[in-house]
This record gives structure tokens, sequence and C-alpha cells, in this order.
């Protein structure tokens, strides 16, 4: 006779909703022009160090990645508008032989990471010398662009280079499961840029500096619209100049607003943008000198600005003066009121990660955009834990799709020593994971006793409404008894909503668990498959059973156990 231990249990579930202290967005930005990847023009190489940077961001408590997908005219992605970028290959336009930006996209997900495809807008050539490559728009709409200072900037005050930049981004859209977009150089070089020539063809009587902020918002608007209509999930954004405009502490003429024509308050107080990632690149006190900015009157200005939506200061990771002061500028966000932080760029983080201390001591989670979609994902169904020497293992399986038809996009695991887990603090998050994982092992648990809850999160950030908390409640019963037992025991009476079944295999056998109510003659087969030796705990979700009295049983090896509960 196999002997195991059948225990019946069931609980009350509260709900604990998430708050906006575990929520922070961690960014870096990736550039594929500047030398932080790819590095070689090996495939194999190219894959397995974007996987190594993904893990090292993943293991230090970041959670988005901005990576370059079109640095200047060309792209990191299967285009019929532009070439691909040298970087890849060493010749620009030569297919690199796999999909770069697919991959990445796959890669950062399987690490609960959020990609955001960074494009630059206007910028479309860094150097006096043209592309050789003829796709290149620098040579395939040669009217469309203008030299200044040594680069090619598109003039987008020309409605057909408009267009052209917003096909571009359509085709981006459709094509790739990116998390958002993130567009750079959105904006004119400066008011001695050479349009005249649009201008007067198109300027309509409008006034000129007003003119060219247009040409931009009209770009962002009409874009807008089509990701709402393609796929309202993506997440839109930009990097603007640091100074919006000049304000005590940042006095300087190169500012968004009137110096490059770049009106991104507009695009938020429009809602046409989600969030902006300001380039506040400065150090922090009194301004000394017109290029020397206040890091922190400037975090106090975009905060404020904000018109409930997300801003993300931008921290220029890449400046020697500002890497001693990067953990009080992560502090100065938090306290200004900023949702999170980006580092300018990869390569100048990594050098110093560990500078970042306590400030990244614990995970954070992307802060949900309500705006876009207020609407929480079904909780996961049919959770089971099981318990071995080795550590705990956490199952469970998708819900059905919740009211506005979405599934979940990852599932969260918390995990505490507290019963009654904090869902609201960062620390009791211990895995961030993509919808097609349906596991977690954790094998940290030695010589403590933890409970876990698992939830679903959809892509705008909301979590499940009704989390089912599945705990290792049966390791603290199990010390009760120095063998296992046979017999049932009931810990209390059965509530409306979840029931847990919780048995030991001595081995590893086939197992079944079924459930019938007493008026019905069916059975609903919950558990049909191979257990490993241990604790195994099952949930239940009997809510949609009438009351009276519900049949469990129990099959595994030779012996079978049934018992029943009433439903009241």
């Amino acid at each position: 006779m196999t002997r195991f231990l059948f225990i019946l249990f069931s609980l009350f579930i509260s709900f604990l909703s998430a708050q906006s202290l575990k929520h922070e967005l961690r960014a870096v930005w990736l550039s594929t022009a500047g030398g932080d990847w790819p590095k070689t023009t090996d495939v194999a190489e190219q894959q397995r160090s974007l996987i190594e940077i993904f893990d090292m961001l993943r293991r230090n408590n970041f959670n988005t990645v901005f990576l370059q997908v079109r640095p200047r005219g060309n792209v990191l992605y299967r285009s019929t508008h532009e070439p691909w970028i040298s970087q890849l290959t060493g010749v620009i336009g030569k297919d690199p032989g796999y999909d770069p930006l697919a991959f990445a996209i796959e890669e950062a997900h399987k690490r609960g990471l959020d990609l955001h495809a960074w494009f630059n807008v206007t910028k479309v050539w860094g150097s006096d010398l043209l592309p050789s490559n003829l796709q290149h728009v620098t040579r395939a709409h040669r009217d469309w662009v203008k030299h200044f200072e040594n680069e090619w900037w598109l003039d987008m005050g020309i409605p057909a280079a408009r267009e052209y930049t917003e096909d571009l981004v359509k085709e981006l859209v459709r094509a790739y499961d990116i998390d958002g977009i993130h567009f750079d150089y959105i904006r004119y070089p400066s008011d001695k840029f050479e349009d005249w020539g649009s201008f007067t063809q198109f300027g309509e009587g409008v006034e000129r500096a007003e003119w060219r902020r247009n040409n931009i918002t009209m770009f962002v608007r009409n874009v807008h619209g089509f990701i709402q209509s393609e796929k309202p999930w993506i997440k839109i954004g930009s990097a603007p100049l640091g100074i919006y405009q000049s304000i005590n502490g940042a006095q300087s003429s190169f500012n968004g607003y009137s110096g490059v024509f770049q009106d991104s308050r507009r695009w938020l107080r429009e809602g046409i943008h989600d969030y902006l990632t300001p380039q506040v690149y400065w150090t922090i006190g009194e301004q000394k000198n017109p290029n020397d900015p206040d890091f922190f009157a400037l975090s106090n200005d975009w905060t404020r600005e904000n018109y409930q939506r997300h801003i993300y200061i931008g921290i220029g990771a890449y400046r020697e003066n500002i890497q001693s002061e990067i953990r009080e500028q992560i502090r100065i966000t938090r306290e200004e009121g900023a949702q999170g932080q980006a580092f300018f760029r990869f390569d100048n983080l990594f050098s110093f990660l560990d500078r970042l201390g306590e400030a990244y001591r614990s995970p954070a989670l992307v802060p949900p955009m309500v705006w876009k979609d207020s609407i929480p994902p079904n909780a996961p169904i049919d959770i089971t834990v099981s318990v071995d020497q080795g550590g705990t293992t956490i199952r469970w399986k998708n819900p059905s799709p919740a009211a506005d038809t979405e599934k979940p996009f990852r599932y969260i695991v918390y995990r505490s020593l507290a019963k009654k887990i904090d869902t609201r603090r960062g620390e009791n998050v211990i895995a961030v994971l993509p919808a097609s994982e349906f596991f977690f092992r954790d094998e940290t648990t030695a010589g403590s006793i933890y409970f876990y809850t698992v939830v679903s999160v959809d892509r705008a950030g909301n979590e499940s409404g009704e989390p089912v908390t599945t705990i290792s409640e049966i390791q603290r019963l199990l010390a009760r008894y120095e063998k296992p037992r046979t017999e049932i025991s009931m810990l209390q009476n059965p509530a409306n909503g979840r029931t847990y079944v919780s048995y030991e295999l001595p081995q590893k056998m086939f197992v079944t668990l079924s459930v019938r109510h007493g008026s019905d003659t069916r059975e609903s087969l919950v558990v049909n498959e191979t257990k490993e030796a241990g604790i195994h705990i099952v949930s239940i979700d009997t809510k949609d059973l009438p009351s009276g009295i519900i049949e469990y049983r129990l099959k595994a090896g030779d012996s079978t156990i049934v018992r029943s509960m009433e439903k009241k």
C-alpha cells in the first residue's frame, strides 16, 4: 500500500493591489551606431553577446532596453525602404543572414525585459560624405535632405519626407512585436537650418518657428493615430533635449521649444505620447555657465509638467563628472516624482554598474499605463506547489482572456516570509516571466518557510485583480507529523472560491485527482500525469459549483483515497 499524505483545505483570497512603490522604469540606451552592440560581424558572436547584455541587465534589476534600430537612415531590421546598418556585416545594405531585431525581441521577452525600438527621425547621416548605398534616403531622395554642420538632416517641412518617415514607422510596427517606439532627433538641428524653400512652398502663412514645430507634431500625431489603430498596446515616447525652455538653473538658448522646434510637452498634453525621456545630461548644483544646467532644477521642471503621463529622466552616464553622482541623481528623480530613469549608454553604464549600489537592489516592474488599458488580465489558474530537498517548484496554467479579450503578457512570482504577501514591495518579486512559461523553480528556500503568489500582468502593466495566493503552508503543517499520514486532515471549512489539495508522494508515480459534485455523476479531472516524489499542492476553482457535498478522489500508484467536503 503506497503511503502518502492527502490534505484538503480552502482559503479566502484577498486582493493585494500593486502600488507605485514597486514600479519604476529602469532603462538603458543600447546604441548600434555608437559601439555598444554589435562589436563584431560574426553572427554567432553577435547573438551571444546580445544575450549576455540582456542577462547582465536582468541581474542588475533593469527592466527596459531602448535598442537603436534606425541610427542614420539605415536599419537593424528587414525593411523595403532603407538599407541594413553596416555594423552587422561591415557593408551598408548587406543582409546579415538573420533578423537581429526579431532575435533581440525574443531574447528580451524571455528575460522579462521590455524592448523599445529607438528610432532616429531627422538626422539621417553623420558624415560630409554621402553613403555608397543608393537606397539610402540621402541618395534616393536627395531633395529631401540638407547638409548642416557636417551632418545630413531630413527636411520635415516637405510633406513627402514626413510621409516617407511615417511609412518607416508603419513598416516597423506591423512587422515586429516591439513594446514601444522611442523617437530621438525628433527635431530640427537649429534655427539656422536652411529650409526656406519648403517654408515658402508649404508654410501657408504660418509663422516660421510655429510651422517647424507643427511639422514635427504632425508627424507624431500621424504615427500615434496609426499605432492606436494597429497595435494600441505599443508605448510611444521620445528623448527630447534636456531643457524644454529656459528656467532658473537652466538658462540656454539651445532648448527644445525655441532652439530646435520640439514641442514635446504638447505631445503629452494632446495624449499622442505616453512618455518622455528628457536628456538631462548634467550635474547637480547651481548653474555656473550656460553649458552647466542644474540636474535638480530640470528634473523638477519635467516632472511638474507631465500631463498625467510618464517622465523617465535621462542620465548622462557617459560623462565622468556625472558617474560619481549616479546614486544621488537616481534619488532626486524619485523624490521629484519621475516614473524612472534611463542611462546613456550601455557601454558607459557597464563600466560602473557596481556604483548603483542599493539604488537597484530589488527588482522593479515597468510602471502601468492605465490610459492605454485599465482592464487587468485574469489570474493564473490551477496553481500547484511541489517541495523537495532541492527547493520549491510553482506551476500554473493560463487563465481565460480578460473582459477586453487580452491574455496575460507576463507572470510575476512573489515570495515572502510573511503569509500575507505585500505585493507593493519590489523585494517580494522573485521572478518576471513571459506568458509562454508556466513554472518557476525556487532553489533558495533552504532553512526557511516561504509563501508564494503568482499573478498575471498585461502589456500595459496591469496586474490580475484577484491574485491566487499559493503558499507553502503545507511545509509548516508537515512539521507536526513525524511521518506521512494516510488520512485526510481538514484545516477549516471550505470557502466559496478556491480549494487547495495537498499530497505527498514517496516516489515518482502517475497521479489522478478528480472532483465531483454530489448531485452530479460526472467527474472533472484536475490532475492526470506523472508526478515526482515530494509534496504537491493543487489549486481547484470551485466557485461555479453549487452548494453541497463535493467529492475529491486521489489515485497514486495502487492507492485510492476519496474524501468529501461540504461547500456552503
